[in-house]
Order: structure tokens, then C-alpha cells, then sequence
């Protein structure tokens, strides 16, 4: 048996690029996929202990103005951040010198002192027990969460390859996801 695996941050068509499994974090369209959620993923802003040593810790979110916020160059994704205000998530625009396609870009170059990012829990676990990043604004930022799937064509008859996967992934990235390791 051989696994093909093609990683990439752009939404890839499954019918079109003949692709057996995608993982997608955040709001999903309507469509004839078949979703397996493997949990919810906290959003956490970081930075390294020698960027805010350098440009000083945001107190607050105004704060950000003054900072270089790393972005993501998504089509699906906005040059703002939610942030908890009076109760409720608002939108905040944000500016950086960096926007890249994939989360371990942001992640890497949040580690080596380049900006904040705004990344998911899970892909800065490690950089946050080490010491290598420190999370800024635990509490405006609370409350910004996304859905993480396993998105596969078909619901009923899956072949025998994906099924075997699926049975293999989702409990393992499930625990993943939710903070256990896996």
C-alpha cells in the first residue's frame, strides 16, 4: 500500500483534485461531503519572549496598533482578529509585515520573533511549554474558537482505504485537537 499525501493550506475541490480526505478548520459550507469532527480548536495570540522583550507586551487590544500582527493570505480569511468586547466577539483589523499560506509559516516565524500570530492552540502547544512563544491577551481573545473536521466524499459505501484511515485519524487527531496528545 502506498499513502499519498499532499499537504497544502488552500481548499482543495476533493471531486476535482480526486482527493479521498481534507482536514478544514472553521465554518464549513453547505455541500455533499461528509464532515467528522475531530473537536474545537481555541485560537490563542502568541509571540516570543524576544519579540515582546523588543516591542513590549500588548495590555489590551488597542495595543495591537502598535504591533506586527502576522496574517494569513487565504482568500477566506479577514486582516482582522475577533476579540471578546462587552460580551460578545467583534472583528478588529489588524496590520503586519508578514502574510503567509500555511499556519507552520505564521508559527515559525512568530517563534523566531517576527510578529504576534493568531494561531490554534494545538499547532503552539509545544512553543508554549517551552517557553518558545507566550500567549498575549488570554482574555480578549477568549471565546475564539473554530471547528476542525476530516472532510471525505460519500457517506454510505467509503472505500475500504479511507474508511481504514478515518478509523486509524479521527480518534488520534480527536485527542490531538482536544489537548491529549494522541
Amino acid at each position: 500500500m502506498v499513502v499519498d499525501l499532499s499537504l497544502s493550506d488552500d481548499i482543495v475541490d476533493l471531486y476535482l483534485d480526486r482527493t479521498d480526505i481534507a482536514f478544514r478548520i472553521g465554518i464549513l459550507p453547505d455541500s455533499s461531503l461528509t464532515a467528522h469532527k475531530l473537536g474545537t480548536a481555541r485560537r490563542v495570540i502568541v509571540a516570543s519572549p524576544d519579540y515582546l522583550a523588543r516591542r513590549g507586551v500588548p495590555v489590551d487590544f488597542a495595543d495591537l496598533a502598535d504591533h506586527d500582527c502576522l496574517g494569513f493570505n487565504f482568500r477566506r480569511t479577514i486582516t482582522s482578529w475577533p476579540i471578546a468586547d462587552g460580551g460578545r466577539i467583534v472583528e478588529r483589523a489588524v496590520r503586519g509585515s508578514l502574510i503567509a499560506n500555511n499556519g507552520e509559516t505564521v508559527r515559525r516565524m512568530a517563534v523566531a520573533g517576527v510578529g504576534l500570530a493568531r494561531l490554534a492552540d494545538f499547532h503552539v502547544r509545544d512553543e508554549l511549554a517551552e517557553g518558545r512563544l507566550v500567549e498575549v491577551l488570554p482574555g480578549p481573545s477568549a471565546g475564539d474558537t473554530e471547528s476542525v473536521h476530516a472532510l471525505s466524499v460519500g457517506a454510505r459505501e467509503l472505500p475500504r482505504r479511507v474508511r481504514a484511515f478515518l478509523d486509524f485519524a479521527v480518534p488520534r487527531l480527536r485527542a490531538f485537537v482536544q489537548g491529549s496528545g494522541g
